[in-house]
């Protein structure tokens, strides 16, 4: 648990490999890494990439952040850590940080760990705020009472909640080639007002305001699941899925894009259903990955295969309201 995590840290020398997910609790988680190894004096290489992962080299020290631990026990070695916050069926034999392992409840974004852990070695209050908003873009606060009282210790929540909104727009105008801007533009930042001011997020922010207004979705309704096509050239599909959750009660929203031979998925929900273990277990039989938490869960898919995956979905649903 956390003292396998710190003491994997303390311990590192020469270099690492850090492998973390492209999402806002992703990147925030590692900045602040990044912060922490700067002061260790620790040379790293980093690559920032879409979950599930499928291809990387196993002989080198890596630390992977924000990837599910099924997934990333398939590449690591006996001198990896794994830091992450999804469930997951099968325990690492190897220094790894997960909530989940305690409490399957359990919703505490990848930026607080990360942060939490580094925090035991180094002064990390400089990069706080950056943990805080890893937290809000994976809705930490609102699925945690821990979280929530983290985020609310903060005077200019308001102000992170946007930088949380400026990243993802990034990462969606962007795609692979922001990050490293966004890695940038958050180490070199003396406070979250500086990140504000940045020309940068504010256009790709506006960007995806307006494809939001205008883009069009095909929505379906099965009982309590609302299905949604979204139809973009951007992946605003999770935003869709929330927009939808925000305005109604006791729902399940599935949210999906075509992408060449396949169909990405988004899934969120505000009822008491478990989507993380009910998308990987359909993802599995429509040809593809899948997984996530309670309340909010992702998969690809085959495209052939997204009349199974509603069907099933559907079942798997109606199994649990027994």
């Amino acid at each position: 648990m956390r003292g396998e995590a710190v003491k994997f840290l303390k311990n590192l020398r020469g270099e690492v490999k850090i492998i973390s997910h492209n999402d806002v609790d992703g990147i925030c988680s590692l900045a602040i890494m990044l912060n922490f190894l700067k002061k260790r004096g620790i040379r790293e290489e980093h690559e920032v990439t879409k979950v599930p992962i499928e291809k990387l080299d196993k002989s080198r020290t890596m630390i992977f952040l924000d990837i599910n631990t099924d997934n990333a026990l398939k590449f690591a070695s006996e001198n990896s850590l794994i830091i992450d916050h999804h469930q997951f069926s099968k325990k690492p034999g190897i220094s790894f940080y997960n909530p989940v392992e305690t409490d399957e409840k359990s919703y505490i974004p990848a930026s607080y760990l990360v942060y939490e852990v580094c925090s035991e070695l180094e002064n990390m209050e400089e990069v706080k705020w950056i943990a805080a908003v890893g937290v809000i873009g994976d809705k930490g606060d609102e699925n945690s009472e821990l979280c929530r009282k983290f985020v609310d210790s903060f005077e200019n929540k308001e102000e992170l909640d946007l930088i949380s909104d400026y990243i993802f727009s990034a990462t969606l105008v962007e795609q692979e080639g922001g990050y490293e801007e966004i890695l940038k533009i958050l180490l070199e930042a003396k406070s979250s007002n500086e990140v504000i001011q940045e020309p940068y997020f504010k256009e790709c922010y506006d960007t995806i305001q307006n494809e939001i207004s205008k883009s069009k979705n095909k929505i379906e309704r099965e009982g309590n699941i609302i299905f949604v096509e979204v139809i973009s050239p951007y992946n605003i599909k999770s935003i869709v899925a929330s927009h939808i959750l925000e305005k109604n009660k006791n729902i399940i929203v599935v949210s999906y894009s075509a992408f060449e031979d396949s169909y990405n998925i988004s899934t969120r929900t505000n009822t008491g259903i478990n989507l993380g273990k009910i998308v990987k277990k359909i993802a599995g039989l429509c040809g593809g990955d899948g997984g996530g938490h309670r309340k909010a869960a992702g998969a690809k898919i085959e495209k052939k295969k997204l009349s199974v995956f509603k069907e099933e979905f559907i079942s798997e649903v109606e199994k649990f309201g027994k």
